[in-house]
């Protein structure tokens, strides 16, 4: 018997692949902010990156928001979220404070606040407020590992909120 070809077996390869993905993603505008002292921090935001490594995981297509200041409240993120094609926004805010604990040992506390926002209404559909901190692991835990912490944090009550959600 003659094997396939390299096409059919492509064909094969794509069919399968596409066969466990979802019908159809939900497509989420992701807004984060983070700040270390009242400080704004640069990009890469490690909240960010958790909160979208998490959701993608999990099958959402997730959109990164243009930064702003002040942010745009809820009506206006929503406008953007439907220009962009998003059905919900995640707005995220980080706040990290650092205690330094003597040589190389900083401990570092985070209060995040967040909204998920439907596009369609700009009604909230579920907000809340996580706290975390590195104490017990300042030697192992920085404010990059911290933040991706929170970030998948966040994506899991995220994702726990939709579920709960009236379908869309």
């Amino acid at each position: 018997m003659k094997a396939p070809s390299l096409i059919v077996r492509a064909a094969l390869t794509v069919a399968c692949l596409l066969s466990v993905l979802p019908a159809t993603a939900q497509t989420l505008l992701l807004v984060v902010r983070e700040r270390a002292d009242a400080e704004p921090l640069p990009p890469p935001l490690a909240v960010r990156e958790g909160i979208s490594g998490s959701l993608f995981d999990a099958g959402f297509i997730v959109l990164d928001a243009p930064g702003s200041a002040p942010v745009p409240g809820p009506a206006e993120l929503a406008r953007l979220a439907r220009s962009a094609g998003a059905e919900i926004v995640l707005e995220v805010a980080t706040e990290y404070a650092d205690i330094p604990l003597g040589t190389d040992l900083v401990r570092i506390s985070a209060r995040t606040s967040y909204a998920l926002i439907d596009s369609s209404t700009s009604g909230i559909v579920a907000q809340g407020t996580r706290e975390a901190t590195n104490k017990d692991r300042e030697r192992e835990v920085g404010r990059a590992a911290l933040g991706n912490e929170i970030g998948k944090d966040v994506a899991a009550l995220v994702k726990k909120a939709l579920d709960r959600s009236p379908a869309r």
